[in-house]
């Protein structure tokens, strides 16, 4: 026979229920690849989303591919041992790659898998994005700086001034605009040539990310415990703020021609938006490897691989998502 539920005892069931009804939205990846075992410092797509740079915690760089997901070059700063790879970058067309320590920087040529430079940072480093052709790496540094590298030929073009640790980098394709998130609580955008400050862009937390799209017209950012949101980085009008997540917006990517964003969060969810609404159009959720370990899986980076999209977590494991 039905009973009556007590009226507070429905006020606390009732955010529970709906907080139960959106994770059922989330979708599960429709493949998921092993890419390191146990977990990794890094885990770097390219631009196209077609192949993987992976720090793993304990076997150091390698490159792979992401369908079919295939290892092609073991890479390490040293040929004795695995190194940290805290970060990496593809430059834009894919023909370099560089990878990051704490304190060195290696640029590797895609095609013969060789490592053509390696140079000693000015500080320790949190992010890397290249130039075309990977003339230059911009390095978002612990030293309150980001830094524009001459990585081909040696020596520091610019060093961006900021009020805090910089922890994500990004440039446009072209290399004329960059953004920068920092612990100062700002974003910032700025012409990397001449190193001047195009435009502050405050928040009321720490900024853990700042992606530019290839075209540079658009930015995504996000703090701690704040919404993202995606602004016009030409007016630095505010476009629209997407749906506040536990911690924080940790990957984004906007789609060729600005139409979709691809965001990934602490929390191990992955979500697509249209950008004309700030809407959100699907979800998914990142499997954990040991949910006895932890139910979340930290998502280190997102990208658009032709019609399908494809994520890579901290857990070591590659997301194809349709």
């Amino acid at each position: 026979m039905p009973t009556a539920v007590p009226a507070r005892l429905l006020s606390m069931l009732l955010p529970a229920m709906v907080l139960l009804s959106g994770c059922d939205q989330a979708r599960a990846p429709a493949e998921v690849h092993e890419v390191a075992r146990q977990g990794v410092y890094s885990a770097t797509l390219s631009h196209d989303g077609s192949e993987i740079l992976v720090g793993s915690i304990h076997h150091g760089g390698s490159l792979w591919t992401t369908s079919p997901t295939e290892r092609i070059y073991d890479w390490n700063h040293s040929s004795e041992g695995y190194s940290n790879i805290i970060s990496a970058a593809f430059s834009p067309e894919g023909n370099y790659v560089a990878t990051t320590d704490n304190r060195t920087i290696v640029l590797w040529q895609r095609q013969s898998g060789e490592a053509v430079w390696y140079w000693n940072a000015p500080g320790n480093i949190e992010d890397i994005a290249l130039t075309a052709d990977g003339d230059y790496a911009l390095l978002g540094m612990q030293d309150f700086t980001a830094t524009l590298f001459d990585i081909k030929n040696g020596g520091i073009r610019q060093r961006l001034a900021h009020d805090g640790i910089v922890y994500d980098v990004s440039l446009s394709d072209d290399g004329l605009l960059a953004a920068t998130a920092s612990a100062d609580l700002n974003a910032r955008l700025w012409n990397p040539e001449n190193g001047r400050l195009i435009r502050t862009l405050p928040h009321d937390n720490q900024v853990r990310t700042a992606q530019l799209s290839a075209d540079g017209r658009l930015l995504f950012t996000s703090a701690l415990n704040e919404p993202g949101r995606i602004w016009d980085a030409a007016s630095g009008k505010l476009l629209h703020e997407i749906d506040k997540t536990r911690g924080h917006y940790s990957a984004a990517r906007f789609a060729p021609g600005n139409r979709q964003l691809l965001t990934g969060n602490s929390s191990g969810e992955i979500e697509l938006w249209d950008v004309s609404s700030g809407k959100r159009t699907q979800v998914w959720r990142a499997k954990p490897r040991d949910t006895w370990v932890s139910n979340n899986v930290l998502v280190e980076d997102v990208a658009f691989l032709g019609n399908h999209w494809v994520a890579a977590g901290t857990n070591g494991l590659m997301y194809i998502l349709e």
